[in-house]
């Protein structure tokens, strides 16, 4: 199948709207985060590279809120009256969850050092029409929803929109085909298909295989932890 260099619309990144209240956290243990988790509050520690992580408490209900609208390469700001957390920024890099209630155990955030590079995942979205659909008979599959990118706290983009408008029967979009701004590196697969069109009787197949690999994760993953992206949404 013939790869077709995808064309890429960044949007970046706004933070304003997610201020995060952070409250001072002296006491560690079990019996402390269970009495904080009644008072409607989660423990989390914030991490910078080379450093000792940080402890502290996020009320629940702000978090979820503002969590409800995130993306997964969301900045947080957070506000204190701690003075060496007040005005950080940070990103979610692991929700702890009990599977059964959805009750929010812990949180870890990643402080954003400017100058350092940090690791994020970014959405794709898929716009504009693909010959090989319109014009012949073939069915469009996307097979890769985000990207792992490496690039400054401020370059984090938001999200990535790949156009199809030039993808034919038989032809695919690699994630390595994406044309990536100045200053972000691809961490992702760089052969991982990003959409394709191919054959109505082959892309039954392929979703086919795709919801019996769903099916397993999820089977996988039941009564665990979820994935800090997953948890967000």
């Amino acid at each position: 199948m013939r790869a077709v260099r995808g064309e890429t619309r960044v949007e970046v990144i706004t933070v304003t709207d997610f201020i995060l209240d952070l409250k001072e956290r002296n006491d560690v243990g079990k019996g402390e985060s269970k009495r904080a988790r009644r008072a409607g509050f989660v423990p989390i520690v914030l991490y910078a590279s080379g450093k000792e992580g940080t402890s502290a408490l996020v009320e629940e209900r702000q978090f979820r809120q503002l969590a409800e609208k995130a993306l997964p390469s969301q900045v947080f700001t957070f506000k204190s009256e701690v003075k060496a957390l007040d005005g950080q920024k940070g990103i979610v890099k692991d929700v702890q969850l009990v599977a059964d209630s959805r009750e929010l155990l812990h949180i870890d955030f990643q402080l954003l050092e400017e100058g350092k590079p940090v690791v994020v995942s970014v959405p794709l979205f898929t716009t504009g029409e693909a010959p090989g659909v319109k014009n012949q008979g073939g069915v469009l599959t996307v097979q890769c929803k985000e990207i792992k990118l490496s690039c400054l706290p401020s370059c984090i983009p938001t999200e990535f929109e790949v156009s199809i408008s030039q993808l034919k029967l038989g032809q695919r979009i690699r994630t390595g085909d994406l044309e990536l701004p100045e200053g972000v590196t691809l961490k992702s697969n760089p052969d991982e298909t990003v959409a394709n069109v191919v054959a109505g009787r082959a892309a039954r197949l392929m979703e086919s295989d795709a919801d019996e690999e769903g099916a397993a994760e999820g089977e996988q993953t039941e009564g665990g932890e979820e994935p800090a992206a997953e948890a967000a949404a």
